[in-house]
């Protein structure tokens, strides 16, 4: 009875194993599909949806399908909100380097702004695309709901960025992580934290 019980659960941690390594093979595969460029924004998306069903349904079935059907659906909105990023990035990345040329000659509130635009940059990026798996609205609105959310939610934003960083430092450490579970770990943390709030939001609308 006991050995029976201790069976299922390793077979049940088991495939919950396997299927977080397959949600990141999918992201892999599905990004170099898109030529890296095109395919990163959509991946992502499209696995932060496929952890939200997890999250939702507690079970880890259909992963393929619901990838593969939002990656399809997103592409377009998910790569236009990617490109938006990628441009504010450059700039921000740009001004990097011209403050460190600059050195002393840039005052202390210039660099004071630009760390400011660069964490406000920094929330955009972490509420996004769960903001674009969970609700249907207009690119400028995914922008402005990030910001007041990210902002509104700085602990659960907090929490989310430092998990991010966690997981980006022991796969520097441990590069095979980046083939079976960096992407897969994130995104199952960011979207389990991004739910909650969704679920709170949605309860107060509904409760107007």
């Amino acid at each position: 009875m006991v050995g029976q019980r201790l069976v299922n659960s390793l077979d049940r941690y088991l495939k919950i194993i396997l299927q977080v390594a397959f949600l990141n093979f999918l992201w892999i595969l599905f990004t170099l599909m898109g030529l890296i460029i095109g395919g990163i924004f959509p991946a992502t998306t499209a696995a932060i949806n496929v952890a939200r069903k997890w999250h939702k349904e507690k079970e880890m079935h259909g992963t393929f399908k619901v990838f593969k059907e939002t990656y399809k659906k997103e592409f377009i909105k998910s790569n236009m909100i990617g490109l938006i990023l990628t441009l504010i990035g450059g700039v921000l990345l740009l001004n990097y380097y011209a403050l460190q040329v600059l050195g002393n000659k840039v005052s202390v509130f210039v660099v004071f702004a630009y760390f400011f635009v660069t964490f406000l940059y920094c929330v955009l990026a972490v509420w996004i695309f769960p903001l674009l798996s969970h609700y249907d609205t207009t690119i400028i609105q995914y922008f402005k709901n990030a910001l007041i959310i990210g902002i509104t939610k700085i602990k659960t934003t907090v929490i989310i960025m430092s998990t991010t960083f966690i997981v980006m430092y022991f796969s520097l450490k441990l590069p095979s992580m980046l083939l079976f579970y960096s992407v897969s770990l994130i995104v199952l943390s960011c979207s389990f934290f991004a739910e909650q709030v969704f679920a709170e939001i949605d309860e107060s609308v509904t409760n107007q």
